[in-house]
């Protein structure tokens, strides 16, 4: 089995395609943020953890987020 940390930040895609190439089975479970500070993008996923279990990678996704608009003016002056 290959080393799974390197998928942790991974893009889901590309991470897909990697597993796929080496015959590796795998299941996607997707996680969501629970923010109202970052709403998230359906369109763009990445992998936040990943582990073995029985010969089978289990990939850990949530969608990339991005600042809301009531928060992105305060985000975007920096930290004080």
């Amino acid at each position: 089995m290959m080393d799974i940390r390197i998928f942790s930040g991974m893009p889901l895609r590309y991470a897909i395609s990697v597993l796929q190439e080496k015959n590796i089975s795998y299941v996607i479970d997707r996680t969501m943020s629970r923010s109202h500070f970052f709403v998230c993008d359906p369109e763009r996923s990445y992998v936040i953890r990943a582990k073995e279990e029985d010969g089978v990678v289990r990939l850990l996704v949530n969608y990339t987020l991005q600042a809301s608009d009531s928060v992105a003016p305060v985000l975007s002056h920096g930290e004080a």
